[in-house]
């Protein structure tokens, strides 16, 4: 009984060990490529204390655009992860080597920081000087002056995007098909961040942010023909039995 129920503590406790070390080598990640860019064009005769003014932009009034658009950016790339992790669930890719447990878990924590870089994002606008908005223009959508059509489009994908993860937590008082259901909106707002970040988003005239944004998009999209075409066959496997 006792070797049962250390392997049930074992079994709870995985998915969050390794769903926190995923989080932790994706930090590392982005820190190692930022520390690599910034060590290109830096001087090595700076004093550490101007390496890191330097770094974190503290003596430029851009520093919260920066901040604003690299959160922009990371929400958007983890909201993307999200969903394709959705339909790779309820595809069942992983049921052969990965726990269940694990997957549920690991898609909740990726559309949880998801939302966290986005609030970063959305914060930061109301106080950054080069293209300040309004409380009001972030909470109401078509409204900004700042492309109000793209921005109201991502105004409705977050809102999509948070009621779609707070089923998450509530998954127990409504019924499988309500959760499953209103897990379809996550599609569409994806879709809604997409057109957001590709349209209202300042980095988009790059060639490197435009191929990571229809890259991921046709990931997507084969992702999504996945799920559908396994759903018909199951479907067909149902009316034959």
């Amino acid at each position: 009984m006792s070797t049962l129920n250390n392997r049930t503590q074992q079994t709870q406790s995985n998915p969050w060990t390794g769903i926190l070390s995923v989080t932790a080598l994706i930090f590392f990640g982005i820190a190692l490529l930022a520390g690599g860019l910034f060590a290109i064009g830096t001087n090595v005769t700076s004093s550490p204390l101007q390496l890191v003014s330097d770094f974190f932009a503290l003596d430029s009034i851009h520093i919260w655009w920066y901040v604003s658009r690299a959160s922009g950016i990371m929400g958007y790339l983890l909201f993307w992860l999200s969903t394709l992790w959705g339909f790779a669930i309820s595809s069942k890719i992983f049921d052969s080597f990965l726990e269940r447990m694990f997957t549920y878990d690991f898609h909740e924590h990726l559309s949880l920081l998801s939302l966290g870089f986005v609030g970063l994002h959305v914060i930061v606008l109301l106080i950054e000087k080069v293209e300040p908005l309004s409380l009001a223009e972030i909470l109401i959508p078509f409204i900004s002056a700042y492309k109000p059509f793209w921005t109201g489009i991502g105004i409705i994908a977050f809102y999509l995007s948070v009621l779609v993860t707070v089923t998450f937590y509530i998954r127990s008082w409504i019924s499988m098909k309500a959760f499953r259901t209103i897990h379809y909106l996550s599609v569409a707002a994806y879709v809604g961040s997409l057109f957001h970040s590709l349209y209202a988003g300042t980095d988009s005239a790059l060639t490197w942010v435009q191929v990571m944004y229809w890259g991921t998009f046709l990931s997507t999209i084969f992702f999504c023909a996945y799920w559908i075409l396994i759903a018909w066959l199951r479907k067909g496997d149902a009316k034959q039995a």
